[in-house]
């Protein structure tokens, strides 16, 4: 099972998807564990990147670029180039045949695209992430090679979500009241897909061009959620790519 955007479907020059926990060579809990960093055996992250890939029609000359997430506000712009950025939490590219990949088992994916300017991009939003407002950021860089915010079409992915993303005081004190629930015993449950989707908004991106999934990693047991499933769990990737 795949996740596939639907506010993308109406440009066929893009390639764009989100992974799931079903469908993968490595032994339980892994799944389809598209991560190197989980204790998975890497060939087996070789074998499900490569069918995940396969399925959703991704082009054999693709060059994929990852990223060692690290909760910052960094972003990269890549440039051809193919492999791992180091501490960075969001990628931007203007070149075809390069997909950027995002890691996440519980913290949100959000991809973007502007069909006048090429740029793709794709941002990982945990809270410390969220908090640094790491999508505007990106969407700043974006603005700066040339794209108008207004033209961006953006999805915000799988994630854990607001009826049970819980987080303590200390982080509860660095978001707004809105996307708080207060819980007993100084717990609140945090929405991070609003506060993402807040600041897409806020950055001019127009209602219409933005999709929200609704899928809860915590929730639904066919996606990866280390809060669910603790240090055993696999990571989903979630990918965009604009093909020549």
């Amino acid at each position: 099972m795949i996740i596939r955007p639907e506010i993308f479907q109406q440009f066929p020059e893009i390639i764009a998807a989100q992974s799931t926990r079903l469908g993968g060579v490595s032994p339980e809990p892994y799944g389809m564990n598209l991560s190197s960093h989980v204790g998975d055996v890497q060939a087996n992250v070789d074998e499900n990147r490569r069918l995940f890939f396969q399925s959703i029609g991704v082009p054999v000359e693709t060059k994929a670029v990852y990223q060692n997430q690290v909760h910052s506000p960094n972003v990269t712009v890549v440039h051809g180039e193919e492999g791992i950025v180091k501490e960075n939490d969001a990628l931007i590219t203007a070149d075809s045949n390069v997909l950027l990949g995002v890691t996440v088992a519980d913290c949100t994916p959000i991809l973007l695209y502007d069909p006048r300017s090429g740029l793709i991009a794709a941002v990982h939003a945990g809270w410390r992430g969220t908090e640094q407002m790491i999508v505007l950021a990106t969407i700043r860089q974006m603005a700066e090679l040339g794209t108008d915010p207004q033209n961006l079409y953006a999805f915000i992915g799988a994630s854990a979500s607001g009826e049970k993303y819980e987080v303590g005081l200390e982080v509860a004190t660095l978001f707004d009241e809105k996307h708080l629930v207060a819980l007993e015993g100084s717990k609140f449950l945090l929405d991070l897909k609003g506060a993402n989707l807040d600041q897409l908004r806020y950055a001019r991106i127009p209602s219409a061009q933005i999709e929200v999934s609704p899928l809860c990693t915590m929730t639904d047991e066919w996606l990866h959620s280390y809060r669910r499933s603790g240090p055993k769990s696999g990571r989903m990737l979630a990918v965009i790519e604009r093909i020549a």
